[in-house]
């Protein structure tokens, strides 16, 4: 009888486990429209903008002012979203230049 209920539980997970897998939907990303822009956690400054640079004219190529702040307001305006933002719990300290950073990913709706 243990064996009969062993084998039932362990069918069931098995089979569990497989329809799951045929349900999850495969994760792609368009790395081409991902921009990247480090900034500096004290004065808000945007420190090095990296990554593929977005183009055409949905693009905020210059912010009304040179801070990461409006440059958020600027790339939302434009059909931009932060998908990574680290000034919580990821900002970094550069032993090579004096400060402390924080990064934001901003992807295309």
């Amino acid at each position: 009888m243990k064996k009969r209920m062993l084998a039932l539980v362990v069918f069931g997970t098995l089979l569990t486990f497989t329809l799951s897998l045929v349900h999850v939907p495969q994760a792609s990303a368009d790395l081409k429209s991902v921009f990247t822009a480090v900034c500096d956690a004290y004065t808000d400054a945007i420190s090095n903008p990296n990554g593929p640079t977005p183009s055409g004219p949905s693009f905020c190529s210059s912010p009304p002012e040179d801070n990461c702040r409006s440059l958020m307001v600027c790339m939302d305006k434009a059909g931009w979203h932060v998908i990574h933002d680290t000034r919580y719990g990821g900002a970094w300290f550069d032993p090579s230049a004096p400060g402390a950073f924080y990064k934001l990913i901003f992807q295309k709706d």
